[in-house]
């Protein structure tokens, strides 16, 4: 199980899955920093008018910017602010216990004379000098109308620390509970479509199994991807082809067994009957050691015959390429077989046109030579062998050899097996 494929591809799947909620966690994250970022200076400019109206006022009371920054506090520590107060490049207040008053602000902020107010709020990132990140919204307030001339302006700032305000919080729990529920779902699906994709596969082992046990009539249910119904149907049609070759396989045992059996049955008759004196005519002693010798050639056909197939089937015997002259080569053939037909009382005759095909002469030499010694054994006395050779009419670039004769010829029922080994009709 450790080592199954269904385990590896529920595994892969659960990673992708929990891979894909980390970016987008991260993701999440990075964007909502951006949106809160830009929801605190939306607050803050949004508020830095009212807390200028009120500094303006107060300040026209006479009432000294530390105490100013100090009414400010409450209201402002609400809303998850402070305001600085600054003049000439120095914080000269700070709601926050004025515990920045005195510092220096880097900001680029006109550092004395008279400062016009402005209209829309200057906003933007500010590292105060506690080392601390702000984003703040200022804006500009001239000195009183009662100031001595030239005295300084004042910028207002209205700041806020950058972190996560207490709804973020509730909203990454919730974050938490739909990325839990999102990982269960993933790893329940991953677990479904590895159970799916190895389900036929699990089948095609089975399958293996059974046939490696010697049940052959065993064929899958064609199903799943296009790729596994693919290796399915091929899997089907291998089998079909390891039944075919098992049935081959005992007929091919059983014809052999067929054909040994008459010559080794004529064998032993002969030389029993040689034994036991039977023969005691030395004509009669003759013919049977003649039998012998000839059922001993037969079985050494037939052995040959079958070293023969071996070798062609495993590719042990290297065809030796090289132009033949297929009408040539059947008159040569059927002059191999005059005498007996002569004998027999048969016209054979080979004609046609001269075609030269790149083969092994020996091996076509062979084919010729058997479909002529077939014909002739069944055909009778008066009829004729005829071997033809010329280019295929059906099939451009092709030649062909035709063997025919007036014989009995196959009856129907074994047209299908003429190419069985060692198949004989009765």
């Amino acid at each position: 199980m450790a080592n199954s494929l269904r385990l590896r591809l529920f595994l892969s799947y659960a990673l992708l899955t929990l891979l894909l909620l980390a970016v987008a966690g991260v993701t999440l994250a990075v964007s909502w920093r951006g949106v809160q970022d830009r929801m605190v200076v939306s607050r803050l400019r949004e508020g830095v008018p009212m807390s200028t109206r009120l500094v303006r006022e107060m300040w026209r009371r006479g009432l000294p910017p530390e105490a100013i920054a100090q009414e400010l506090a409450e209201p402002l520590a609400a809303r998850h602010a402070r305001v600085l107060l600054v003049q000439q490049g120095r914080i000269v207040g700070d709601s926050a216990d004025n515990a920045l008053t005195g510092q220096p602000v880097s900001l680029d902020l006109p550092p004395r004379g008279a400062v016009m107010a402005v209209r829309r709020p200057r906003t933007g990132e500010w590292t105060g000098p506690d080392g601390r990140t702000y984003l703040y919204a200022a804006m500009a307030l001239p000195p009183p109308k009662d100031a001595l001339p030239g005295a300084p302006g004042m910028w207002i700032l209205q700041v806020s620390e950058r972190r996560f305000p207490n709804v973020l919080q509730t909203m990454g729990y919730q974050l938490l509970w739909a990325a839990l529920a999102a990982l269960v779902v993933g790893l329940l699906f991953s677990w479904l479509i590895s159970r799916w994709i190895t389900r036929p596969l699990t089948q095609i082992a089975t399958a293996a199994d059974a046939i490696a046990q010697g049940n052959l009539d065993f064929e899958l249910q064609v199903s799943g991807p296009k790729e596994v119904e693919h290796v399915a149907r091929q899997f089907n049609h291998m089998a079909a082809e390891v039944r075919a070759s098992r049935k081959a396989q005992r007929a091919f045992v059983a014809n052999v067994s067929h054909d040994l059996k008459t010559p080794i049955t004529i064998i032993q008759g002969f030389s029993q009957a040689l034994l036991e004196g039977v023969a005691q005519d030395p004509e009669v002693a003759q013919q049977a050691a003649r039998r012998i010798h000839e059922e001993a050639l037969r079985m050494d056909r037939l052995v040959n015959q079958l070293l023969e197939l071996n070798r062609l089937e495993s590719g042990q015997w290297p065809l030796q390429m090289q132009p033949v002259d297929l009408l040539a080569l059947a008159r040569d053939a059927v002059q191999r077989f005059q005498e007996v037909a002569r004998e027999k009382g048969l016209a054979l005759v080979a004609t046609g046109e001269s075609v030269v095909v790149e083969g092994d002469r020996d091996r076509l030499m062979q084919v010729c030579t058997n479909l002529l010694e077939n014909a002739i054994r069944h055909t009778p006395a008066g009829g004729a062998v005829l071997c033809r050779v010329g280019r295929a009419a059906d099939a451009p670039g092709w030649a062909e050899m035709v063997v025919q004769d007036t014989g009995v010829g196959i009856p129907p029922e074994d047209v299908d097996r003429i190419f069985d080994r060692f198949y004989q009709a009765d």
